[in-house]
């Protein structure tokens, strides 16, 4: 059901999505609230809304407890093409993956709860690297539920994807059962939807660009055009995945949905003998769209396919750019998500150089022979080699 908002609930939106104080954004979070009807269709919503209030309320303490401005032991700072982080039950093997799979400096250690702060490291996956994050385990509140701390839950929705580590010797089955409702108490789903809307803020003079992965959408271009104007929205890359109505897409806007965040479960401890015989039982029980990673950390059984299975489940893709007059390509390449188009990847490198777009001539597994010249709209694959001419 659409939240059918007046003008007054929309402009408090964007007042909000703007603001960079936290106090703004509370207080304009508070008045949207106000403006949104309560009646069942906005039941959602407004619990998403109310979600927010807590958490900046939260955030504005935690900010006033600090003394001299010090940085929070929660904050980490980005690196590598993608920032994935890991998630578990206390003593399942998150510090030992961690440390197996990158440089970081981690206590491996048998008590529980070893993990007290977000602890990163660098994956190196051939010629990009990726940037693991161990998230200190869930704990068991007095409801009987496993809660994540409001610091994780905001690691998790920033972050690019997830590793879900279980223990394949301690019921496996209800680890990852534990761990998926913990995540859909915050609105966080493992699992890929049938269809999505996804929007992504861009850069530039007040255009709105629509891509569909299907056909079967309902929604047309001029609709989300003018849904997205009148919450503010100028400039954005709408992506449509399956088929999706106009109130998806205004769901999107609100954030209104719950996330999904691409996943690989990972089963660790495979070299014991108990877990030998567990884990084909508990792989036949997995879906079949939820990418799956045999591991044992003690021996090293399965740690080298984490990185291209972890690339493929992020749904990433390499392009490396060419000069015109050179003979070899960049040495770095750009990572960008599969389905990104010549223009989005020009738009990406620089604003100019999408406006001053003439043509490409591409080389890789999506060109028809080598230096095809192809158009804006060209769809890029894993190392394609894109050499863009402008005017």
């Amino acid at each position: 059901m659409p939240a059918n908002l007046t003008a007054e609930a929309k402009a408090k939106w964007q007042l909000a999505q703007i603001s960079k104080n936290p106090k703004e954004k509370l207080q304009a979070y508070a008045e949207f609230l106000a403006e949104v009807p309560p009646h069942k269709g906005n039941e959602r919503l407004r619990a998403q809304v109310k979600t927010k209030i807590a958490e900046l309320k939260q955030e504005i303490m935690t900010r006033r407890g600090r003394h001299g401005g010090g940085k929070s032991p929660w904050s980490v700072e980005r690196e590598g093409a993608a920032q994935v982080m890991i998630l578990g039950l206390t003593n399942t093997g998150k510090s030992s993956l961690l440390r197996s799979l990158t440089n970081a400096q981690v206590t491996v250690a048998s008590y529980e709860h070893t993990t007290q702060h977000p602890i990163p490291g660098i994956l190196q996956f051939q010629d990009i690297q990726i940037q693991l994050v161990e998230v200190p385990a869930p704990r068991l509140a007095r409801t009987g539920r496993y809660e994540l701390q409001p610091e994780a839950i905001d690691l998790i929705h920033h972050c690019d994807g997830l590793i879900v580590l279980v223990d394949l010797t301690n019921d496996p089955n209800r680890q990852l059962e534990l761990i998926t409702n913990t995540l859909e108490e915050a609105d966080i789903s493992i699992q890929k939807p049938l269809s999505r809307v996804e929007i992504i803020l861009t850069k530039g003079s007040g255009e709105i660009r629509v891509a569909t992965t299907s056909t079967q959408s309902s929604v047309s271009h001029a609709q989300i055009r003018e849904l997205l104007h009148s919450y503010g929205v100028g400039n954005a890359l709408v992506r449509i995945y399956g088929s999706a109505s106009i109130d998806d897409v205004e769901d999107a806007v609100l954030e209104n949905v719950t996330l999904y965040k691409p996943t690989l479960l990972v089963a660790n401890k495979i070299d014991l003998y108990s877990a030998r015989e567990i884990s084909s039982m508990f792989i036949g029980n997995i879906p079949t769209s939820l990418p799956t990673a045999i591991t044992s950390c003690l021996t090293g059984q399965g740690l080298t396919a984490i990185g291209s299975k972890l690339f493929e489940s992020l749904g990433l893709i390499r392009v490396y750019t060419k000069e015109p007059n050179d003979s070899k390509p960049s040495d770095h390449p750009f990572v960008v998500h599969a389905g990104t188009t010549v223009r989005e990847l020009a738009s990406s490198i620089h604003t100019n150089l999408a406006e001053r777009y003439r043509y490409s001539r591409i080389w890789g597994s999506t060109s028809k022979f080598a230096g095809e010249r192809v158009g804006p709209e060209h769809v890029l694959g894993d190392q394609d080699i894109v050499e863009i001419h402008t005017t």
